[in-house]
């Protein structure tokens, strides 16, 4: 089984405001990027929100997703994607040849097809643990990670965060390359909202 977690538990400090609300195309990020893990086939999406925003758990589970809403804040995102892990554990007992995907819920450019693009190459490589999307050689998102790695994960010294983990296992990391640089698109600055409405028409609304 393949699960999807979508930490979303930030303040979006840079943006301003908070940016999962966002308007593109006649929806929200939010939506924009459940939609495509649930057009990907992603039977369980995860949201986990941060208790500033946990008026937003309608509007995820609106959206086919599950909603984790922390009653405390998290000091980073890999805390949030800890908590995440536990909901999931708890509900679904997930087996060693299961695997989840790591979705920020800033990237409303998720393309569907990346998704079964990284479960066909799992399935070709099996031995593989972790598969990255690149474009031009830089990692972006999601990265598909075999579920034995939670342990791993929950064993690193505290502020180590989630890609210093990725970097300790790269012999095992298999970089898969996309044509496209959506994969490493996030929204973090208004700036990066204006780019995206303007290379994106259809997401102007």
């Amino acid at each position: 089984m393949i699960f999807a977690v979508v930490p979303a538990a930030g303040k979006s400090v840079r943006m301003g405001r908070p940016k999962l609300t966002l308007p593109l195309g006649g929806r929200t990020v939010l939506e924009c990027v459940v939609s495509a893990l649930r057009t990907a086939g992603v039977e369980h999406v995860l949201v986990v929100l941060g208790p500033h925003v946990a008026d937003l758990v309608g509007l995820a589970e609106s959206t086919g997703a599950h909603a984790l809403a922390l009653t405390e804040a998290t000091p980073d995102m890999r805390a949030t994607v800890e908590r995440g892990l536990s909901w999931l554990e708890e509900r679904y007992r997930p087996r060693d040849d299961d695997a989840w995907l790591l979705v920020p819920a800033d990237h409303p450019t998720l393309d569907a097809a990346v998704v079964p693009r990284l479960l066909q190459a799992r399935e070709r490589q099996p031995e593989t643990g972790i598969l990255v999307p690149t474009y031009e050689n830089r990692r972006g998102h999601p990265a598909l990670i075999a579920w034995p790695h939670v342990a791993g994960i929950r064993a690193l010294p505290p502020g180590h965060g989630l890609n210093a983990y990725l970097r300790q296992h790269s012999a095992e990391t298999l970089e898969l390359p996309i044509a496209s640089p959506s994969v490493l698109w996030d929204l973090d600055t208004p700036e990066d909202y204006e780019r995206l409405r303007s290379t994106f028409p259809n997401f102007a609304g």
